[in-house]
């Protein structure tokens, strides 16, 4: 079974949600498995939520998009909590000057040099994001390459002793430039949540400004926020 299960996780890497799989028939020969075993195997799957039947259609991975938390959490525990491996992928770094709205969104003086870099943020070696990042050199020293690719906040605790502590998140919706389509591997029509944040730390520096793209069809922002409960007697019309 473990053969099969091998290759029924290379069909779910393979395949985006809501698209259609193979014929029983057509997998059971690519895979070289007897059609019971697969079937089996199939159902399992089905009941675990990750495939649906469609009758007289056929059979489909499931459409549901990854939940995406609005607190302050990590692209890397975000991934963890949906059983997905996270990763980084380097796409271009370089050293800029700092123009007048860059300086207001760090904070700092017009003409800095910011280290201005961005990457595609991977679930299962899947593209789930592209985001572009802009940190003050000022408040850090050289960064490798492979560092980058690495998390960020534990880059800056451990290298540079920064902690990050505050997180100003804006988040809207627009439709991708084709470099961006092209590095999500999607269409300049499909829509992505763009997930702006200013990332404070512990001596209330800006130490970092991230634009971040997700696909709208593969992610959903939640929200977990407490309210104020006004007991019967008190409360006003509204």
């Amino acid at each position: 079974m473990s053969a099969v299960k091998h290759s029924l996780d290379l069909l779910l890497r393979e395949y985006e949600p809501g698209m259609k799989i193979p014929s029983e028939r057509v997998l059971a020969e690519k895979f070289g498995i007897a059609r019971m075993t697969l079937r089996h195997s199939l159902e399992a799957l089905i009941l675990e939520g990750k495939l649906e039947r469609r009758p007289g259609s056929g059979t489909y991975m499931t459409n549901k998009r990854h939940s995406m938390s609005a607190q302050c959490r990590s692209f890397a525990s975000e991934m963890k909590l949906r059983g997905l491996i996270p990763n980084n992928a380097l796409v271009s770094r370089k050293v800029i000057t700092a123009d007048d709205i860059l300086a207001s969104k760090l904070r700092i003086p017009s003409k800095s040099k910011v280290l201005k870099f961005s990457r595609i943020r991977l679930g299962n070696e899947i593209p789930m994001a592209v985001q572009l990042s802009n940190v003050p050199m000022a408040y850090i020293g050289k960064i490798t390459d492979e560092e980058l690719e690495s998390s960020l906040e534990d880059l800056l605790l451990q290298k540079f002793n920064i902690a990050i502590t505050t997180s100003q998140t804006e988040i809207g919706g627009e439709f991708p430039n084709p470099r961006i389509a092209s590095l999500l591997g999607i269409s300049v029509g499909t829509p992505c949540l763009v997930k702006a944040t200013i990332d404070i730390d512990q001596k209330f520096r800006t130490i970092m400004w991230n634009r971040t793209w997700y696909n709208a069809e593969r992610f959903k922002i939640r929200f977990d926020s407490s309210c104020n409960v006004r007991l019967a007697n008190s409360a006003t019309a509204s």
